[in-house]
């Protein structure tokens, strides 16, 4: 894999080049698309198109299945009269079950992205549609006598091994679903740990085995190119919930008793919200079609996995977490905060309610560099850096657990292996409710949330900003504690706090949905909603905090013995732009209880059409350097916020595509322009070869104090080159 860094004093845009599995063509071609103006625009500061390496490759191309939509009709609708519809001229065929009520998956042959989100335009304007969205792509975010417990100093650091004197997870057995890339069934510290999974992936060249969906939940691992492999990510994941633990061998679990169920999702490129759905819903006991019921429903599930995209843009995926929850088993739902460094209220499922988000701690307690912060974080737990040996145990600081290593053969092949990410951390919490469920079979989310939260040690604002490695952006504003959610999950306090049966009387604040974009003069609706345990019936009184000037909120009710109040926010004309973190504040007999709320404050509508926007294809050299004389560009003249571009007479290679409106005619790109580019899900640019279309674009407004000045062997005078 190529990385490139192509810097400006104030915007940095890294290139992640996938190697192509076939040889470019020798004739030119074109690369065509769709430009569009963000329609509620916020700023495209240093960190938007800034995005560092992950713990798992990026994708290549874009961020949902292209021809495929999600569904869900009204409750009046058979089903069967919905087999194939026909929409815009374009037939969709239902073609796989969520295994939630009157939702489904539907493809259209032949369509691209633009394509998609057109169909979905009109769907969702029928009266018997509640939803439609694009099928996102989301991908993995990576004392016993064990031998190499030792090394796991990460247990330490949640007071773990004092834990199981209190419970080691054998007092009742407690399932947990994995949905990841599935697991390697044959590694010697999964024996006895493992019941009967599925292969939920239902494309077969995503599985790479040859088939699409069957009961065998084998990670694949290290097959294809580098950047597509899975680097049995599900398998590390495992181990760290349940590797057989007190067995003179390997690692230790976080629970010695639990079992583990593996459910694939996760395969070349990651997976689709559709299959990742289906094998959720599953996993907790609920019926998919074409796949027998799981024998013994999960009580925990862990996600390590997400995309960027805001739960609020999948009502699917909450509808999901919503029917898992109201199983008989009440199962808890674990998963990881996301490794961009990055507001994770902008991350699904991280930003989804009734989810515990985790985000991830190194060897000092600090946050970790790449770890996702703000409001949505619940708890944090180790994820680790494999940067650095801080406790000098000659090992990076990476979170050790189960792998195979493909070059070796036989026994060799099963190996422990140092990574890092939120997707180590997530675990290690479903490992602890897993404890947690061993001792309290009743137990549910809400409960084991406010106890989690409750005994968690804060980070300090120091520790929550944490240290900041290149390329991963610097957050666009100091963090405080409070962006670490309750802090570092304390696995001896939490036990500790279980004590009998009954619960002592308490209450959590959940919200959702848990951000928002408003612009100024406008408002939104959220429910906030009150979980009361332990027999807790005192009145609440809410109200909101932080907020900044200008932004108002009204609660309807405002004190209440009841389980929920609707929060209408409010922004005045005139606020400022940016992103703010809000928090709502219960207050009830003698406890204080909040839950955070991300608010972006958007800019005035955008300017009033694309006239004049220059589109860009620049030619990628072998060593990373544009050449701007293989490069073309096309200029807009619609006046439309929406508009096709083609760039023709290409050379064959590899180009990126990036779109400039000069607002300010200067000739430069300045604060106030319009810039985008063809991206990814986590905000790479996307190396692209002609001929290809659904190149699509979203441009944003440039805001900052710097100025992309010319240098010779900068990014900066490409544009302006171009512009004819």
């Amino acid at each position: 894999m190529r990385r490139f860094l192509l810097s400006f004093p104030f915007l940095a845009l890294v290139l992640t080049a996938c190697p192509s599995n076939t040889n470019p063509p020798s004739a030119r071609g074109s690369i065509s698309g769709t430009v569009t103006l963000a329609a509620t625009p916020g700023s495209l500061d240093a960190n938007k198109l800034k995005v560092g390496p992950s713990s798992f490759p990026q994708l290549r191309d874009s961020e949902f299945v292209a021809g495929e939509v999600i569904i869900k009709f009204r409750p009046t609708v058979s089903l069967q009269s919905v087999q194939n519809l026909r929409v815009g001229g374009v037939t969709l065929q239902r073609v796989q079950d969520l295994g939630l009520e009157a939702t489904s998956l539907y493809r259209a042959v032949g369509v691209d992205q633009a394509g998609t989100l057109e169909l979905i335009r009109q769907l969702s304007a029928r009266s018997d549609v509640v939803y439609a969205h694009p099928n996102f792509i989301l991908k993995a975010f990576k004392t016993p006598n064990d031998d190499f417990y030792s090394l796991q100093w990460h247990y330490s650091k949640i007071n773990l091994p004092q834990a199981w004197d209190i419970e080691d997870g054998t007092t009742n057995d407690v399932i947990v679903a994995v949905i990841d890339t599935g697991i390697v069934k044959a590694h010697p510290d999964f024996a006895g740990k493992l019941l009967p999974g599925y292969d939920f992936i239902s494309n077969p060249q995503t599985a790479n085995d040859g088939n699409g969906r069957d009961p065998d939940p084998e990670d694949t691992g290290n097959t294809g190119s580098e950047e597509e492999a899975s680097g049995y990510h599900g398998t590390h994941v495992a181990g760290t919930v349940a590797a057989a633990t007190n067995n003179s061998l390997g690692v230790a679990g976080v629970s010695w008793g639990a079992k583990i169920v593996p459910v694939r999702v996760l395969g070349v490129g990651g997976g689709s919200l559709a299959d990742i759905i289906a094998g959720m819903t599953w996993a907790a006991g609920l019926s998919v079609t074409g796949v027998p019921n799981i024998a013994k429903p999960a009580q925990v599930l862990n996600l390590s996995l997400g995309g960027k995209f805001r739960c609020t843009d999948a009502p699917a995926y909450q509808d999901a977490i919503n029917a898992i929850n109201a199983q008989p088993q009440k199962p808890i739902i674990v998963v990881a905060a996301g490794n961009s460094a990055d507001n994770a209220s902008l991350y699904a499922p991280a930003s989804c309610t009734g989810v515990i988000t985790v985000g991830a701690t190194e060897f000092r307690n600090f946050r970790s560099y790449y770890s996702n912060w703000g409001p949505r974080i619940d708890v944090m737990a180790p994820g680790g850096d494999s940067s650095v040996d801080r406790n000098d145990d000659k090992y990076v600081d990476g979170v050790l657990s189960t792998m195979k290593d493909d070059k070796a053969t036989g026994a060799d092949q099963y190996i422990y292996s140092f990574l890092q990410g939120t997707s180590m951390a997530s675990p290690h919490v479903a490992g602890v409710a897993a404890l947690m469920k061993s001792k309290k079979p009743t137990l549910d989310v809400t409960e084991a949330l406010d106890i989690l939260k409750r005994t968690a040690r804060p980070l300090s604002n120091s520790a929550c900003d944490g240290a900041y490695t290149n390329p991963y952006p610097t957050p666009s504003r100091a963090l405080t504690s409070s962006d670490c959610g309750a802090g570092l999950v304390d696995v001896q306090a939490a036990l500790s706090e279980l004590g009998g049966s009954t619960p002592q009387p308490s209450f959590t604040l959940l919200i959702n949905p848990t951000s928002a974009a408003i612009t100024p003069s406008g408002s939104s609706q959220f429910t906030v909603s009150i979980a009361r345990t332990g027999g807790f019936n005192s009145v609440v009184t809410l109200s909101l905090q932080g907020a900044p000037s200008g932004v108002s909120a009204q609660f309807n009710p405002n004190t209440t013995t009841a389980n929920s109040s609707t929060m209408t926010l409010n922004v005045a004309g005139g606020t400022a732009t940016g992103t703010y973190t809000l928090t709502v504040q219960g207050t009830g007999g003698s406890l204080t209880r909040t839950v955070g709320l991300s608010l972006t404050v958007g800019n005035p509508p955008p300017p009033v059409s694309l006239s004049g926007t220059l589109v860009a294809a620049l030619f990628v050299t072998s060593t990373g350097a544009v050449d701007i004389n293989k490069s073309k560009g096309a200029t807009l003249n619609q006046n439309s916020q929406n508009a096709p571009y083609n760039i023709s007479d290409l050379e064959a290679g590899d180009y990126i595509v990036l779109a400039w409106k000069d607002v300010d005619g200067n000739g430069d790109v300045t604060q106030g322009d319009y810039l985008g580019g063809y991206v990814n899900s986590a905000g790479d640019l996307l190396l692209v070869q002609p001929t290809k279309s659904g190149i699509n674009v979203a441009m944003d407004i440039v805001q900052g104090t710097g100025h992309l000045s010319t240098k010779a062997d900068s990014f900066t005078p490409l544009l302006p080159k171009l512009k004819r």
